[in-house]
């Protein structure tokens, strides 16, 4: 019997979607990754104001913490046996995606709004810059995962992501002197610049989702 397709093309199945998909993600990774960046930005330098270097590194730590747990998200086990599905697979990963990508911004977010609270007054950490960083760690980490996840359905595939981000950082870390003029501090006369680059970097991952999300027949 021939496969039915939504008569409305296959975007129309997205609110019917969400409900499955979401008890169908494994959720245990964020669950640990979100309350455990907040706790970090929270408790360090306890009983004074957090340097806004150390604010940062926590920030960084943060966005690969989270990019590691959402790549878990893409991770479906049924998903060779499914290929035959109404809704095809590159919208189920999609929402996988943007589930995952949501929740680590949420947490994220968090940890930002808690190292900010904590500077010192005149002391700040640009949003922008910050946020560009954190966003392409983690579209790094699900790129990588969403590659994997095309042949290995296993949760193993997830850790890719984790490779992906340490390859990122190694790799941005020896481009300039010692990490200095790509991992750029508060104040750093190169910061706007670098950013620019991260900023214009970020369609790479994005593209490489589109890809990914590819039916696999």
């Amino acid at each position: 019997m021939p496969v039915t397709r939504p008569a409305h093309g296959p975007l129309s199945s997205v609110p019917a979607l969400l409900c499955p998909l979401v008890r169908a993600i494994d959720w245990l990774p964020p669950a640990v990754a979100v309350p455990l960046v907040a706790a970090l930005a929270a408790v360090v330098q306890p009983g004074e104001p957090v340097d806004p270097r150390l604010g940062l590194l926590v920030l960084r730590m943060a966005a690969l913490l989270l990019g590691v747990a959402a790549a878990f998200a893409l991770v479906d086990a049924m998903d060779t046996g499914i290929a035959a599905a109404p809704v095809p697979r590159w919208i189920r990963q999609w929402v996988r995606t943007l589930l995952a990508g949501a929740v680590a911004a949420a947490g994220w977010g968090v940890a930002y709004a808690i190292v900010a609270v904590r500077l010192a007054p005149g002391d700040v950490l640009p949003l922008p810059g910050v946020a560009v960083e954190a966003a392409g760690c983690v579209l790094a980490a699900l790129a990588g995962a969403a590659l994997a996840v095309r042949h290995h359905p296993g949760r193993q595939a997830a850790l890719a992501g984790m490779l992906v981000q340490l390859a990122l950082v190694v790799a941005l870390w020896l481009a300039g002197d010692a990490g200095d003029t790509t991992w750029p501090d508060p104040g750093d006369p190169h910061w706007d610049t670098v950013h620019a680059w991260w900023s214009a970097a970020l369609p790479l991952p994005v593209l490489v989702l589109v890809l990914a999300h590819r039916d696999v027949r």
